[in-house]
């Protein structure tokens, strides 16, 4: 799944740190068409810098359907490996013992109204289930997320550990053109924010706030990555003039390059949301150097550390006077600038594979 969203960076970015790592041999199973994500070279971000010889397998079942679990059985029966290693919760059935499974979090089970198909729904706490019967170790992401886990399947308890993910790939990256909409807004001061409008990201918080303050700066733009949802600014900003609202704006998706520039020149990115695994995108806008607010929720808090500064979720006055603060305050955004990157140092690929490697032998161990 290298080439989906969240867990695509995982899987790309722990693969890329094990093949480094001499205490491991990985071979990595991939679907058909689709190059692994590491091939002749091993990349600290996109260009290969080391040369290797990893061995891949091809898998042309999808990874979520019961075909694709029986054909990922066979592959597995075939390798013979000392461990498998699930980068998401679909495991092969029946399953071969060692085996470790990542579960990154369990969203559509606990926020209400993210997966609203009952059908989908079941399926999915079907998956995880199944992750946690036949797993004998258990990653994801966040102390938090440990919780989480434990508290929807007991028993899960004393299986599971937090293996924070790394964000230095992102930002060794080099940045990229943004597309031609963008362009000009980009030459005046903006925020920067996600733009998924699924409730527990919690945009309306942001977008409030932002009405808030607009009148104080009014060149300030607000930005939204992702595909825009027609209507939704409409539906939200209702009470906003005409000339506030036409300062948001959605940008589309962006490849790593054009986000990497997007980040960089913002002058606060602001995260709203109430419930993540682990929070990825403000750890990479602190790698970047770019100041942070985001919610005091779920895993947020234990990924930023001190090098974000925090608001009450879903309370647009404290949002908006934690934006203002930065924004009246150069010797502040430094302040946080420096936090941020020094908190975000911490979190490298080359230590999640070191620590996934001693779950493997974990694993191996209890077979």
């Amino acid at each position: 799944m290298a080439t989906w969203t969240g867990v695509g960076r995982y899987t790309t970015g722990l693969a890329r740190a094990l093949a480094r790592s001499e205490d491991v041999e990985l071979i990595l199973v991939t679907a058909v068409g689709e190059e692994p994500p590491v091939v002749a070279g091993v990349g600290a971000a996109d260009d290969a810098v080391t040369d290797i010889a990893l061995q891949s397998v091809s898998a042309s079942k999808h990874p979520f359907s019961l075909a694709g679990a029986r054909e990922l059985a066979r592959i597995v029966r075939e390798v013979a490996p000392d461990v498998t290693h699930c980068a998401h919760f679909p495991t092969p059935l029946p399953a071969r013992h060692p085996l470790v499974v990542t579960m990154h979090d369990l969203t559509p089970l606990v926020v209400p109204g993210i997966m609203p198909s009952a059908a989908k729904r079941a399926a999915y706490r079907w998956w995880n289930r199944r992750a946690v019967r036949v797993a004998d170790r258990i990653i994801t992401d966040a102390t938090f997320t440990v919780g989480e886990i434990e508290r929807v399947f007991p028993q899960a308890a004393g299986r599971v550990t937090a293996i924070p993910l790394g964000v230095d790939d992102f930002a060794c990256g080099s940045t990229g053109p943004l597309p031609e909409s963008l362009r000009a807004l980009a030459q005046t001061p903006y925020l920067l924010s996600m733009g998924s409008t699924r409730g527990h990201k919690d945009l309306p918080t942001l977008l409030s706030a932002f009405e808030t303050i607009a009148p104080e700066y009014p060149e300030l733009q607000l930005l939204l990555v992702g595909a825009d949802e027609p209507g939704y600014l409409k539906r939200v900003l209702v009470s906003a003039t005409p000339a506030v609202g036409a300062r948001v704006a959605f940008t589309g998706r962006l490849d790593d390059g054009a986000l990497r520039t997007l980040m960089a020149g913002a002058m606060v990115f602001a995260f709203p949301s109430r419930y993540e695994g682990f929070g990825l995108p403000p750890l990479e806008a602190m790698a970047l150097g770019t100041p942070v607010v985001i919610a005091h929720a779920a895993s947020l808090p234990e990924v930023v550390g001190d090098g974000a500064l925090t608001f009450e979720p879903g309370d647009a006055v404290a949002l908006a006077a934690q934006l203002m603060a930065l924004l009246d305050d150069a010797d502040l955004r430094q302040r946080m600038s420096a936090a941020g990157r020094e908190r975000a140092s911490e979190f490298t690929w080359a230590r999640a594979a070191a620590a996934t490697i001693a779950v493997y032998r974990e694993a191996t161990s209890r077979s």
